[in-house]
């Protein structure tokens, strides 16, 4: 069995690739950068998914595949919306949404050449794309695209690929971490579950994922609880 694994060499996609390989898969990793500590037995290839003629040689070079997790992005640029120009906006979304999109399109692509077998696409998203939040103008709503690009999938493919999204909130990453400063703050009162969640709750979704055979187009939101609450301000 083959799976690929964008973004592999850091925070979700650097803990999914390692655990695939552990369950006996074949993993490819893509990213901008590679990852020195990773084993040997997981192939990376260096690719910046920004580029599309980039990404159709990486993908053309891997291959056929079983299972895809689509964690490639940046946090974009992060300031109020008002400041933004129309330029410096377009670039922001495009770093975060374009890796996923030339994933996802070399990955359908490699999917439909052969359907003798139903492949599995989970795309990592993030729960600010269902909610509006100062200085993310760019990121939630690149995020909101690859939320509602997942579902678009999911119907043009069914049912040879199900393709699902997950949204976490926030999870102890190295990114969540350098924004902190190398410390995490304190989410006691964010999120119901009283802090915030690991990469490893992330794999578990994708787990889930790769054995259901019910679940295609949908976004799993993994946010501690924060979206039950309606808390009115006193």
């Amino acid at each position: 069995m083959k799976a690929i694994v964008t973004g592999h060499a850091s925070g979700i996609g650097f803990y999914a690739a390692k655990q695939l390989h552990h369950l006996g898969y074949e993993v490819y990793g893509i990213d901008i950068r590679v990852n020195n500590i990773l084993s040997n037995e997981i192939k990376q290839k260096r690719c910046d998914l920004r580029s599309e003629p980039e990404s159709l040689v990486t993908f053309s070079e891997i291959g056929d595949f079983d299972i895809a997790v689509n964690c490639a992005g940046v946090s974009g640029v992060r300031k109020p919306l008002k400041d933004f120009s129309l330029e410096e906006y377009q670039q922001s979304f495009h770093d975060v949404f374009s890796p996923l999109f030339n994933a996802l399109k070399q990955e359908v692509n490699l999917a439909n050449i052969n359907n003798d077998k139903r492949r599995r696409i989970i795309n990592i998203a993030s729960v600010t794309a269902a909610y509006g939040a100062k200085n993310m103008a760019a990121y939630s709503a690149a995020k909101a695209a690859i939320v509602n690009l997942t579902k678009v999938a999911a119907v043009e493919h069914a049912p040879d690929i199900f393709v699902n999204s997950i949204s976490p909130a926030s999870i102890d990453t190295p990114m969540i971490r350098a924004k902190h400063k190398g410390n995490l703050p304190d989410y006691s009162q964010t999120y119901l579950t009283g802090d915030c969640g690991l990469d490893s709750d992330v794999f578990s979704v994708i787990e889930m994922l790769l054995k259901n055979e019910f679940m295609t187009g949908q976004d799993i939101k993994l946010d501690g609880g924060y979206s039950s609450m309606f808390d009115i301000k006193r």
